[in-house]
C-alpha cells in the first residue's frame, strides 16, 4: 500500500509484534539517545508501553487512541480515580482502547478519530482535562505564543512541560507529535525536576524579516510557506530516516547531496499535502483529520472486497508459545472441539503475544509485513481453519486462525485511508508550487536538523 501521508511516515520495517513489559528495554532505544532517559520515566510510570513490533518506535507518530489510553493512565495516578474495565456481553469484541475511552467520559471528553494520528493539540487538550492545576506549578511566564492563546496550553509551558517547536515557542497545534516526543513531556508533567525553565524569543519585526527563518521558501496555490514553517517537515522527514538508519544499521543518517535532495522533495510533499488538505477541510468545513471520511464515504461491501483483492489483504488471530509440544496440544484441543470460541478461550489462556489483546479481532495486514512463516501460515489456510500443525517462527510456535478481512471492523477505515491517499497524490501533483531555489540552497539542512535534535535533549518540545 501507499505510504500514508495523513499519518506522516509509516515504518518501512514492520514485522509480527509482541509488546514489551513495562520492566522491559527496547532495541530501538538506545542510552544514548536524548529521549531514553524520558521513555524509562513513563514505562517505569505504566503510563506508557511497547508498540507491535516488540520495541518503542520513538519515530512514530501518537494516535489518538494511544494518547487516550495515556491521558486515562495519567488520570488515574493524579486523581486517585481508577479506570474501571466492565465485562462485555456475550460475543462482543470492543477494541483495546474502550475503557480508556470511557474513563475519559468522566472528564467531559468525547473522542472520535480513535485510529487515527493525534495533533499536538488533541494531546494537551486530553492531558490538561486530567492534570490538576496544582500539578503545573509555573516555573516560566509566558503570556503569550506566535500561534495560540490557549491557556490551558500556556499553563504546560509555564509549569516548563512544553516549550515549542522552535526559539520562538511556536506550538504547531495541527502538527503530530512522535512517541519519542510525547514521552518527554508526559514524563515532565510526571517528574517535576525534568521540567525546563524558557524565554521564546520574540519574533524578529522590521528590517529583522530579512533573517532566513522568515524568507519565503515556496508558494504553494498561492499560500507563502516560510523557512521557519518549511523547517518544520524537513525535520520531521530528516528524523524519521535518520531513526530507521540507526535501529535497522545502527547507523546515522548518511549526510551527501543525494540524501539532501530526498530529504528537501519529501519535506516539500509533505508541505504540499498539508497546506492542500487544509484548503479542502475548511472548503468542506471539517477538519484534516476527517478528510478522508467526508471525502470517501462508507464504502459497499462490494467495494471493500475489491480492495481486499487489489492489496493481497489477510487477517488472522494466533496463539503464541514457546515450544512445539504446547502448540501441537493446543491444536489436538482444537480438532476436539474445532470452533473459534475454543480458539479465543485457549488464546486468552496461553496465548503469549500482548499484541492479540489490542487487536481483539486479529492482525489485518498485507502481504510482506509479518514475519515470513507466519504469512506463509496464514496463506496456507482456507478463511475460518485453523493450523493443522505447529508454525515455527523466530518467536516460538504459532497456531493460526485465518479470518475474513471483509468482516476487520477496521477495514472501512482503511479502504478511506487509500482512497484518501489517491486524491492526496493527485493534488500534489496539480497544486501550483513556485520554489525559491536560492532560498532553499541557503538553508543547512544538516545543521537545522542537528538544531532540532539539540532542542529536543535539552528543552523538550
Amino acid at each position: 500500500m501507499k505510504k500514508r501521508l495523513l499519518c506522516a511516515f509509516l515504518c518501512l520495517n514492520l514485522c509480527l509484534g509482541f509488546a514489551r513489559g513495562a520492566g522491559d528495554s527496547f532495541p530501538d532505544v538506545k542510552d544514548t539517545d536524548w529521549f531514553a532517559p524520558y521513555v524509562k520515566v513513563c514505562v517505569d510510570a505504566g503510563l506508557m508501553n511497547g508498540t507491535g513490533d516488540g520495541g518503542f518506535s520513538p519515530a512514530d507518530t501518537i494516535t489518538v487512541a494511544q494518547v487516550a489510553a495515556i491521558a486515562a493512565r495519567l488520570g488515574e495516578q493524579l486523581n486517585s480515580k481508577p479506570i474501571v474495565e466492565g465485562t462485555p456481553a456475550p460475543g462482543e469484541t470492543l477494541p483495546w482502547y474502550h475503557w480508556y475511552v470511557e474513563y475519559l467520559k468522566g472528564y467531559g471528553l468525547t473522542l472520535t478519530r480513535l485510529e487515527e494520528q493525534a495533533t499536538r493539540q488533541e494531546f494537551f487538550t486530553l492531558l490538561s482535562a486530567v492534570t490538576p492545576a496544582a500539578s503545573l506549578a509555573p516555573i516560566n511566564s509566558i503570556t503569550q505564543l506566535p500561534d495560540t492563546q490557549d491557556k490551558s496550553v500556556l499553563a504546560f509551558y509555564n509549569a516548563g512541560v512544553l516549550t515549542g517547536t522552535d526559539e520562538y515557542g511556536t506550538f504547531s497545534p495541527g502538527r503530530g507529535l512522535t512517541r519519542s516526543e510525547a514521552a518527554a513531556m508526559l514524563a515532565r508533567i510526571v517528574k517535576p525536576e525534568l521540567r525546563q525553565s524558557f524565554t521564546p524569543r520574540e519574533k524578529p519585526q522590521g528590517e529583522a524579516d530579512v533573517e532566513l527563518n522568515t524568507k519565503v521558501a515556496l508558494v504553494i496555490n498561492g499560500q507563502e510557506m516560510t523557512v521557519g514553517e518549511f523547517a518544520s517537515w524537513l525535520v520531521q522527514v530528516a528524523y524519521y530516516w535518520d531513526s530507521y538508519y540507526y535501529n535497522n544499521f545502527n547507523t546515522r543518517l548518511p549526510w551527501d547531496e543525494e540524501t539532501e535532495s530526498i530529504l528537501l522533495t519529501q519535506a516539500k510533499n509533505q508541505a504540499v499535502a498539508y497546506v492542500t488538505m487544509s484548503a479542502q477541510a475548511a472548503q468542506l468545513g471539517c477538519s484534516i483529520q476527517d478528510l478522508a471520511a467526508v471525502l470517501t464515504p462508507s464504502p459497499t461491501r462490494e467495494q471493500l472486497a475489491a480492495f481486499v483483492a487489489q492489496e493481497g489483504l489477510l487477517r488472522a488471530k494466533h496463539i503464541l508459545v514457546t515450544d512445539e509440544v504446547s502448540a501441537q496440544s493446543i491444536i489436538d484441543a482444537l480438532n476436539a472441539q474445532p470452533t473459534q470460541a475454543q480458539f479465543d478461550n485457549i488464546l486468552s489462556l496461553l496465548g503469549t503475544d500482548p499484541g492479540m489483546a489490542s487487536n481483539p479481532d486479529g492482525y489485518l495486514f498485507v502481504p510482506g509485513e509479518m514475519v515470513e512463516e507466519f504469512e506463509a501460515g496464514t496463506k496456507a489456510l482456507e478463511i475460518g481453519a485453523y493450523s493443522s500443525q505447529p508454525v515455527p517462527s523466530s518467536f516460538g510456535f504459532h497456531v493460526i486462525l485465518r479470518l475474513d478481512p471483509l468482516d476487520h471492523p477496521e477495514l472501512p477505515a482503511m479502504y478511506q485511508e487509500d482512497r484518501m491517499n489517491d486524491l492526496v497524490d493527485q493534488w500534489i501533483a496539480q497544486a501550483s508550487v513556485q520554489v525559491d531555489e536560492l532560498v532553499m540552497s541557503e538553508i543547512d539542512i544538516q545543521s537545522t536538523y542537528e538544531f532540532y535534535l539539540q532542542s529536543l535533549s535539552q528543552n523538550g518540545t
